[in-house]
């Protein structure tokens, strides 16, 4: 009788000191520098810590994570207001609860460079000229924010549809194509190699990446908790990159978030810890990117804010 106790006692012990649940998430992620701090907080164990199991499914494009995410496979992923606001519309329902790249004054996210071999300085030495994009994309709304910017109309440049990053690259260092919009450490990578940067958006003030849940996830009983630690465990990762950035850069390089051939020339990713890693857009933000999109004809429908963004 007194084995049994013991035995009883030593398991409510043990049942006091474990995590009251473990929320389990399956989040896809692309090869982009800021992904690091969702690597950082699974890695070093800070979802953990918070009671949530969090898996990280690496994808290569957003067409197959977007795929994945409407076949039910994830409970969320890394991407832009551009997929949310998509895959909303076609039928995957969804919410923003962290903004992992915001565009600001110190930190270059997207740069418009031109071939080593253009002779363009400026942005008025490449008007009616071709550019590289990848249409109904981030980085075609950013050309069009960036063309606003200086004051030109939005035919100013010629752009030509290249889907292939890498295809993008060859043709631009090559002197195929006159210039294209890239994101870091991309930017960084083509300017070792002799390349110029005309403009980037650091003045844009744009939320540029973003982390979403589904909402099945967020509606859940404890859905609002989750996000809770989830946001929580990503401003402890936030907080150990920003105190010893280069510690990482070999990390960025070993995942294939940072190519080598950039490493040098690339300064470490920096989270602003009021934009990044846990604020979220604004209803003027998800209203600029839907009007964006209705203009471009990949959106039918102005969203609702509290339907995209989980507060």
């Amino acid at each position: 009788m007194m084995r049994r106790l013991i035995v009883l006692l030593s398991l409510l012990v043990l049942a006091a000191v474990q995590p009251a649940h473990s929320a389990q998430l399956k989040l896809g992620v692309l090869p982009a520098a800021d992904t690091i701090v969702l690597h950082v907080a699974a890695d070093e164990g800070l979802f953990a810590k918070q009671g949530l199991e969090v898996e990280l499914v690496p994808f290569q494009s957003a067409l197959e994570l977007g795929a994945a995410m409407r076949a039910g496979a994830l409970s969320g992923h890394f991407g832009d207001i551009i997929n949310v606001l998509m895959q909303n519309e076609s039928g995957s329902p969804q919410a923003i609860v962290a903004t992992t790249s915001h565009s600001s004054p110190d930190n270059r996210c997207f740069g418009l460079v031109v071939s080593p071999k253009s002779k363009a300085q400026t942005l008025a030495d490449l008007k009616g000229k071709d550019i590289a994009v990848s249409s109904a994309t981030i980085i075609d709304f950013l050309l069009a924010q960036l063309l606003q910017q200086e004051g030109a109309a939005p035919d100013f440049l010629n752009r030509q549809d290249i889907r292939q990053i890498p295809v993008r690259l060859q043709m631009l260092l090559s002197g195929q194509i006159e210039s294209a919009l890239l994101p870091e450490p991309l930017v960084s990578l083509v300017e070792a190699k002799g390349a110029r940067t005309i403009l980037n958006d650091c003045k844009l003030n744009t939320p540029l990446a973003v982390v979403a849940l589904k909402r099945d996830v967020l509606d859940a009983p404890d859905g609002a908790q989750t996000v809770a630690k989830f946001r929580e465990a990503l401003r402890e990762a936030a907080k150990r990159i920003n105190g010893t950035p280069d510690a990482y850069r070999p990390i960025m390089e070993a995942k294939g978030l940072l190519p080598k051939g950039a490493s040098a020339n690339y300064t470490m990713v920096r989270f602003d810890m009021t934009h990044t890693p846990t604020g979220l857009p604004s209803e003027a933000d998800i209203k600029t990117f839907a009007d964006w999109m209705k203009a471009s004809r990949i959106l039918k429908k102005d969203p609702a804010y509290g339907d995209v963004v989980f507060q």
